[in-house]
């Protein structure tokens, strides 16, 4: 009879084993797999998850079943027997955690070289951050955009960095996060494997409009991405569609609201009319100089209720003079 018990108490323990290690490894709790990184990482994250579920039972198990098993009885009045220890039970206690942690390690240092390791020929895109958006540059096609266009199977390399405070540069759905640091840049290679649209985070608290400091990036086909770099070369002939294609550029969106471009920022001030306001906030300067000496020199010109030092100061060297002209007269119709 003991033995039947012990083979029956054996099979339940391997079935409940072998049911958690596959719920473990199978329970789907990460983003959709977006890159070739993304999919090394799960694999990864569900062989130690799943062997954490078989600790858990073994541990749990074993505990619910001393309490059962050694409880004190209400006859028993005796003290319990001494245990001075077991030095085989010890080994193996020992070794187990000892094995499973070198194992762990093993992988987890393979998959990190993997990930690590740059595909060939990879397109470099610049990540700069800065309070409170971000910008992408592609040196190889001279352009600059507020969102992160990219072609599917493409080896990427990102140089990141940042024009102010610390950053981190956080793709979910990649599983890639990197710090922006000022004056220093990192790199982070990953290649993007499902077209899709994924969300872009700052990982890093970074001031008031961390929240807001948000984009996307866009996986496409080639064919989509040449699309997209020839409609970005050219700024549109029409100037109010003009203007809103420069505020989205160059990141101003992400801090202001205005309701022509549908922007609700809220770190600096509101741009609904501002061409009316202009012309009133300092004696001697009328709409066109405030606008423009805001955009050029915003600390100068600080609305009252709002923090120096949040829009970027050197507009002046990232936008050309046509640029410029184009934002100025399309704030002045607002």
């Amino acid at each position: 009879m003991r033995e039947r018990t012990v083979f029956a108490l054996t099979v339940l323990t391997l079935i409940l084993l072998g049911a958690g290690y596959w719920a473990g490894a199978n329970i789907n709790l990460m983003p959709v797999e977006a890159s070739t990184r993304a999919v090394l990482v799960d694999q990864l994250f569900r062989a130690v998850f799943g062997t954490a579920t078989v600790i858990f039972l073994i541990v749990e198990g074993a505990l619910v079943y001393a309490v059962l098993r050694f409880q004190r009885r209400p006859d028993d009045q005796s003290d319990a027997v001494p245990v001075h220890g077991h030095a085989a039970l010890e080994v193996v206690w020992t070794l187990i955690p000892t094995v499973l942690a070198t194992v762990i390690g093993v992988y987890s240092f393979q998959v990190l070289a993997k990930i690590e390791t740059p595909g060939a020929n990879p397109m470099v895109v610049e990540v700069t951050a800065r309070q409170f958006s971000w910008e992408f540059y592609y040196p190889e096609l001279d352009l600059t955009s507020a969102e992160l266009h990219l072609p599917v199977n493409q080896p990427i390399r990102f140089q990141i960095g940042s024009e102010d405070v610390i950053h981190s540069f956080w793709v979910p759905a990649f599983r890639a996060k990197r710090d922006a640091t000022p004056g220093q840049i990192s790199e982070l290679s990953i290649q993007p494997s499902e077209i899709g649209r994924y969300p872009v985070r700052c990982a890093e608290l970074c001031g008031p409009g961390h929240a807001g400091m948000v984009t996307e990036v866009i996986v496409e086909t080639n064919l989509d991405f040449e699309t997209w770099v020839q409609s970005q070369l050219a700024i549109p002939t029409d100037p109010i569609e003009a203007g809103r294609f420069l505020l989205t550029r160059y990141g101003c969106l992400a801090c202001h609201t205005l309701t022509d471009a549908g922007a609700t920022g809220v770190v600096g001030p509101v741009l609904d009319g501002i061409g009316e306001r202009a012309g009133t906030r300092v004696a001697g300067l009328d709409a066109e100089g405030y606008i423009r000496e805001s955009i050029l020199r915003p600390s100068a010109l600080v609305v009252p209720g709002f923090q120096d030092g949040l829009m970027p100061p050197n507009f002046g060297q990232r936008i050309s003079q046509q640029e410029l002209d184009i934002l100025v007269n399309y704030l002045l119709g607002q």
